[in-house]
């Protein structure tokens, strides 16, 4: 009788509104013995085992004696009271996580349950997310609360041939106690309705392809909770719940593997046990098949598999476990889609990006964007593309992202990938380019592409994978101009993003692609690029000198006075912190005779530059006016050489930066503060967020100067803030040594 005691185990136990979890804790058992008593896995349970769960639960006298009678083997099997045993298939011993969405479930059958109104919930997801093993298992912990139910229809809706309706009416009937259904499926809705019509239930519909097939089958009566699993959301099912399925967490992964192999070798590999969740991108069919090869394959260790599904070539060929296979579900769901959406997924393969836009895979398929909207929502709504928080953009699962990439060079010709790759780099490269005029202060007109700066360089912060993938595309190809010009096109982000890809290689690629054409003056640009990147960015002092050293001689060689000044320039910010004998010295004559130079080249751009960097050396030589009239003379110059737009908005920010310090210096409190709050909103503005943390730092220094701490402290706390966020390494140290001298004050 022990089939009557997981059913009455479980009506009490939700009754009681306690999880398997929270009883077996108040009865000092472990939660498997709660879920195996259940699902009626104990042959012979013990005695006080189950007299220690009736006391927990608070039952009455009658309930308790009648709950130790079923355990004994008695009892009423045909007490009407309680639940039929219904159709589900067997719930998982070790089922992980999902707390969340089993809560979810949980309210709806308790608001179907108390109101008597009919609840109808689609869970939906990707190929192997689990949502049968979740409908199953809120199905078995809800069934308490319906007096006839649970009933299940597996709907093998990824089938050739799907469960007609006549096929699942004839299994409900059944399970409803009719013995011999009506031989027509018109006959046979009518009994059914009649039957569901009057009372409550429990009904999971698993695994439905379409709405057509959901529809009929919904009971006509009141207080019924359908549970319907479905790759796709069932867009067209009216007035239904919907739960999307996600993956599992990094913690449901390590339970989940945990529950499946054993604590004890789980724990003594924990490290590689995260990165099994994470190469199964822990999708739990991938864990539970990982987790299948370990249990009988004892001798292996937990880092052997991980080893061997490092190879992406090989890893949906892994995850296989008998009959249990990862690439057949996907396959189940590919096969299903019409032509060109399939085409639109595996073309998804020919580059593996963290976002897929309509633009993105228009480039790679060649149709139209609008067109491609349509295959995205296609692919959506069949499990195989999620959507990502950002509006109009997706996500590929990572499995998935193999199965594509398998699918495009098995069903792709050669000729085909390469073009499909071409025409995404030419269409990212196109759309750097209309970027690029955003954020170039001296761009008077910007051409079209982005209606604003904010929107340009909002795609170059969420494209910035595409893009970069395009840079490294184009160089393996020789596209040596495109590549020079994308480098180009990404000086100004580069300011403003100093960690957004690793420069110092980007810049290295425009170097080789100038050495490649043989083009002396854009190889000294790009290496003056570069050397940035190495000093700024990596720390790499020796190497960024040796780059600006050759970026000078080839302009002096090729006699172009820009390239010359600029490289006087990059030499003289390293040279100012090489802090050798004469540097100071040295440092603002490099900058005088590369202001010189620009001025006579006619780069107005980089004349306030140089005005400003030169005034910062003559500050750190005790010149203060000197340094106050340049700033305020490059100030003049920005304001009569570049247009005043959000792109020339930060360069304004550093003459601000300057003149504030100065006016410090000088002792002009109330305006140095003034001058750098301008600054901050200008920075803000041009969204430089590296520099806004640095104008906060200088404050916070001023205001220290000024003789007051308090609101120094509140200024050093915002810029460290930023600056961490920024990862800008070398401005949060000095911040920190900033806050040291700050609190030997105040002690």
């Amino acid at each position: 009788m022990t089939g009557r005691l997981g059913a009455l185990l479980r009506r009490h136990r939700t009754a009681a509104g306690l999880t398997q979890e929270e009883l077996a804790d108040l009865a000092g058992v472990a939660v498997r013995t709660v879920r195996n008593l259940e699902l009626n896995r104990v042959a012979r349970p013990q005695r006080r085992t189950v007299v220690e769960l009736a006391d927990r639960l608070g039952l009455s006298e009658p309930d308790r004696s009648h709950l130790l009678a079923v355990a004994r083997g008695g009892g009423d099997v045909d007490d009407p009271d309680g639940p039929p045993a219904g159709s589900l298939p067997g719930d998982l011993a070790d089922f992980a996580g999902r707390a969340d969405e089993l809560a979810r479930l949980g309210e709806q059958a308790e608001l179907a349950g108390r109101n008597g109104t009919g609840r109808v919930v689609v869970v939906s997801g990707p190929p192997g997310v689990g949502k049968t093993s979740l409908v199953v298992h809120s199905a078995y912990e809800q069934a308490g609360r319906f007096p006839r139910g649970p009933l299940f229809v597996d709907l093998r809706g990824m089938d050739d041939e799907p469960t007609t309706l006549a096929q699942a009416l004839d299994q409900l009937l059944t399970t409803l106690g009719v013995a011999q259904p009506p031989s027509s499926t018109d006959a046979r809705l009518t009994q059914y309705r009649a039957l569901t019509a009057d009372r409550r239930g429990l009904l999971v519909l698993d695994n439905a392809r379409d709405e057509t097939q959901v529809r009929p089958l919904l009971p006509s009566g009141p207080g019924w909770l359908v549970l319907v699993s479905s790759r796709s959301v069932l867009a067209g099912l009216a007035g239904a719940h919907r739960l999307p399925l996600r993956v599992l967490s990094d913690a449901e992964a390590h339970t989940l593997l945990t529950e499946a192999v054993g604590v004890g070798r789980i724990d003594d590999e924990s490290a590689a046990a995260v990165e099994l969740g994470r190469l199964c991108g822990r999708l739990p069919l991938a864990l539970r098949v990982a987790a299948n090869r370990l249990a009988v394959r004892p001798e292996w260790s937990v880092q052997a598999l991980v080893d061997r599904l490092r190879d992406e070539q090989r890893r949906l060929d892994l995850l296989r476990a008998g009959d249990i296979e990862v690439r057949s579900a996907f396959e189940l769901s590919y096969r299903l889609l019409d032509g060109p959406t399939r085409r639109a997924f595996r073309m998804l393969g020919a580059v593996c990006l963290p976002q897929y836009s309509a633009p993105v895979v228009a480039a790679l398929t060649g149709e139209p964007v609008g067109v491609t909207e349509d295959r995205l929502d296609a692919l959506a709504d069949a499990g195989l593309l999620t959507a990502a928080t950002t509006a109009g953009r997706y996500v590929l699962h990572d499995l998935l992202a193999l199965f594509a990439a398998e699918r495009f060079t098995g069903e792709e010709s050669t000729s085909d990938q390469g073009a499909a790759r071409d025409r995404l780099a030419r269409h990212l490269l196109g759309r750097l380019a209309q970027a690029e005029g955003w954020l170039d202060p001296t761009c008077a007109e910007p051409p079209p592409g982005f209606p604003t700066a904010t929107s340009a360089l909002s795609w170059l912060d969420t494209d910035r994978p595409g893009w970069w993938w395009a840079i490294r595309y184009a160089a393996a190809r020789g596209c040596h101009r495109r590549v020079m010009a994308a480098a180009g096109q990404l000086y100004w982000y580069s300011d403003r993003r100093h960690l957004a890809v690793p420069w110092a290689e980007l810049f290295g690629l425009a170097v080789r692609a100038a050495q490649a054409v043989g083009d002396p003056v854009a190889e000294a640009t790009h290496r003056n690029s570069r050397g940035w990147a190495l000093h700024l960015v990596d720390g790499r002092v020796d190497e960024a000198y040796a780059e600006y050293r050759t970026a000078l001689a080839l302009g002096e060689a090729a006699g172009d006075l820009r390239t010359v000044g600029w490289s006087r320039c990059y030499l003289a910010g390293l040279v100012r912190c090489r802090s050798d004998p004469g540097s100071p010295e040295q440092a603002a004559e490099h900058l005088r005779a590369g202001r010189d130079l620009l001025a006579e080249a006619g780069d107005k751009l980089g004349w306030i530059v140089a005005s400003y960097s030169l005034s910062d050396q003559l500050r750190s030589l005790g010149r203060f006016d000197e340094a106050l009239n340049l700033v305020t003379e490059a100030y003049a110059g920005w304001s009569t050489a570049l247009p005043d737009r959000l792109s020339s908005r930060p360069l304004r920010g550093w003459m601000r930066v300057r003149l504030g310090v100065l006016q410090a210096d000088l002792g002009r409190f109330d305006d140095a503060e003034g001058t750098l709050t301008e600054a901050i909103d200008d920075f803000v503005t041009g969204d430089d967020p590296n520099a806004t943390g640095r104008v906060y730092l200088s404050l916070a220094e001023v205001l220290l100067r000024r003789g007051d701490p308090g609101r120094a402290r509140s200024m050093l706390d915002r810029a460290t803030e930023i600056l961490a966020a920024a990862h800008d390494v070398s401005s949060t140290q000095h911040a920190q040594r900033v806050r040291t001298i700050l609190d030997e004050q105040v002690s």
